[in-house]
């Protein structure tokens, strides 16, 4: 049953998996070709001294992506469960229903976490041809609370998906709204990292949000 869900999940979100990792693709490779014309431009002595003395960072254009990936798979995946109550079948497979929203959930920071990690990666390795493995980790670990934004995003996403009441819902939003916000304040390169074991906190806490709005879905609240 538990591998019948999971293909359930495939189903609904193949689609967006496609498109996801085309877009995260075409991006990165716009983030190289734009770096080819900053090089060329600017020289490499130029932007090296950008990198160094400014703060520069390489990878600033995909720094919203990671979070819209998030909030529409949270919306792809969980918003035909609430439509005409179909998440009253699935609660009613036989599986205990902790255990089938944590199986969806598992599912798709899965998904996020390899969609990201593969971004991640080249764009390391991208930079990494160019310039020093030091500016390599530094515009890393600047873009690290973005894709663990991403994470935080889908989790609050689904919280709010699942709420069965819509009044409830935009009260949600409105913290969710604001602890999402904290991953993507402007800072200098590296400036995150001490933040890093709070938003992992943030991100742990918030995989217990959605089982409370299926919770009150099972219970019939309206």
């Amino acid at each position: 049953m538990f591998f019948s869900l999971i293909f359930k999940e495939w189903i609904k979100t193949r689609r967006f998996i496609l498109l996801s990792g085309i877009l995260f693709a075409a991006l990165i490779a716009y983030v190289f070709l734009w770096l080819s014309q900053a090089i060329g431009s600017m020289g490499i002595v130029n932007l090296w001294e950008a990198i160094i003395g400014k703060e520069f960072s390489l990878i600033a254009h995909v720094k919203y992506l990671p979070l819209a990936a998030g909030l529409l798979l949270a919306v792809v995946q969980l918003t035909p469960e609430m439509q005409s109550k179909r998440l009253k079948l699935t609660l009613h497979l036989p599986m205990s229903e902790t255990r089938i929203i944590c199986t969806m959930l598992g599912y798709g920071i899965a998904v996020l976490v390899a969609l990201f990690a593969a971004g991640a990666l080249a764009l390391v390795a991208g930079i990494s041809v160019r310039f020093s493995r030091e500016v390599a980790l530094s515009n890393f670990l600047t873009a690290l609370p973005w894709f663990l934004g991403g994470l935080q995003a889908y989790l609050l996403g689904a919280w709010i998906c699942l709420e069965p009441v819509w009044r409830q819902r935009l009260f949600n939003a409105i913290p969710a709204a604001c602890v999402v916000s904290s991953f993507y304040g402007s800072a200098s390169p590296g400036a995150y990292v001490t933040y890093l074991p709070c938003m992992l906190i943030f991100i742990a806490a918030s995989f217990f949000f959605p089982l409370r709005s299926a919770a009150r879905f099972k219970d019939g609240e309206q």
